[in-house]
């Protein structure tokens, strides 16, 4: 069903409510348009709740809808909402209506930490649980195109239609495994990700600073700054206003005229109060006291010690996760390893091991950062199990 009425919508929300008081989960999946444009429009939004006699679900277009009755919904933190690889979904919720998804369990993120690797499709997954094959035909639709054929809404439904089943059976490992606080923990990491705020100001570490010293650097700051509400007043991606090469270019050149800026390699043909706005950020910049300029790197080549430390620690966190049947990916990813690295070499200046260090906290601390540690300050050492063949740290 295609819910295009607010009238429809309004009863389908209640429908909905009912059914969750009773228990049931809400599963919501999201379709949007994002090329060529700075804020990803929404274009239909999937909802589908199960019942002892089969399911509530419809399609929602909401170009002409008022989706609040939905959004308190799916922002009731006593609901369990569905999704899978539901980073892009909650985002576009919170940019959208400034909605944050809660109590949120994403399939994608469960199968990671049941051996099904990392960042399975939900295509795949569907057919390894279900033994379901779902069609791909319209894969790359474009979503915003009006009207929606029945075609195109049975195959919208059908990212909806199997998140059910995948949850109460991915839930029901997960409990029996003790791994579901594990897998809560990155469902709300991925919650708090969704609703952060973007900081102009810090849109210009995205670039490849390198060569850079502190002044190109305010510079850069600046009209990076400038770039990115330049893009989002106009809804253009910001490359689209002045390529990064550009931007980069202008911070070492630092032009004071019109004719200077367009004299820059890769600088288009910007509008004048465009680029009147990018000499006014340069000229901020540059009169900036120079204490408040960024730290530029230092260039100087990293400890040689850093890639063995790292080689020998990611030995040890394969094994585990190969053992566990974790994606490695969630357990150890490469800059976790090097933060960690990084953190021991600095002889633990930091202090206290910080967000960076995740790795020594939470269920990664648990079953592997912990023991990395012991490694590291030569109170284990490794060794192949002869029972699983496996690397395996043993105390020194």
């Amino acid at each position: 069903m295609l819910i295009s009425k607010q009238s429809q919508l309004d009863s389908f929300v209640q429908d909905l409510r009912a059914a969750t008081q009773k228990g049931a989960p809400l599963a919501f999946d999201t379709e949007f348009l994002s090329e060529k444009r700075y804020f990803a429009r929404l274009c239909l939004v999937q909802v589908l709740a199960p019942l002892e006699n089969g399911v509530i679900e419809a399609a929602i277009d909401p170009f002409d809808l008022d989706l609040a009755p939905l959004l308190a919904l799916i922002a009731d933190e006593s609901v369990v909402k569905i999704v899978h690889s539901g980073s892009s979904d909650l985002q576009i919720l919170w940019q959208s209506f400034e909605t944050p998804a809660r109590n949120v369990f994403d399939t994608q993120i469960a199968a990671a930490f049941l051996g099904f690797g990392h960042q399975i499709g939900y295509a795949d997954l569907v057919r390894k649980i279900t033994a379901t094959s779902l069609s791909k035909t319209m894969q790359y639709t474009d979503w915003s195109v009006r009207p929606l054929s029945a075609e195109q809404i049975e195959y919208a439904l059908a990212d909806v239609r199997y998140l059910p089943p995948l949850y109460f059976h991915l839930k029901s490992e997960l409990e029996r495994r003790g791994r579901l606080n594990w897998a809560i923990t990155e469902f709300e990491r991925g919650q708090q990700k969704a609703v952060r705020v973007q900081n102009d100001e810090e849109s210009y570490k995205r670039l490849n600073l390198s060569g850079l010293n502190r002044k190109p650097l305010a510079v850069l700051r600046e009209i990076a700054r400038v770039r990115e509400e330049l893009a989002r007043a106009s809804d253009k991606p910001p490359s689209f206003i002045l390529p990064d090469l550009a931007l980069i270019q202008m911070a070492r050149q630092q032009p004071k005229t019109i004719a200077d800026l367009r004299a820059v390699r890769g600088v288009p043909g910007i509008p004048d109060h465009q680029a009147k706005r990018f000499l006014a950020a340069i000229q901020t910049a540059l009169e900036s006291d120079p204490k408040t300029w960024p730290v530029a790197h230092s260039g100087e080549r990293p400890d040689p010690r850093l890639e063995s430390i790292v080689a020998l620690l990611g030995v040890v966190a394969g094994a585990r996760a190969t053992a566990q049947d974790v994606s490695r990916n969630y357990l150890a990813p490469r800059d976790a390893l090097f933060a960690l690295a990084n953190w021991w070499l600095s002889g633990r200046d930091n202090g206290t091991p910080d967000e960076e260090l995740s790795i020594l906290s939470d269920w990664r601390g648990e079953i592997l950062g912990r023991d990395l540690l012991k490694l590291l300050d030569g109170d284990a050492v490794i060794a192949l199990d002869k029972a699983t063949g496996l690397p395996e740290l043993r105390a020194n």
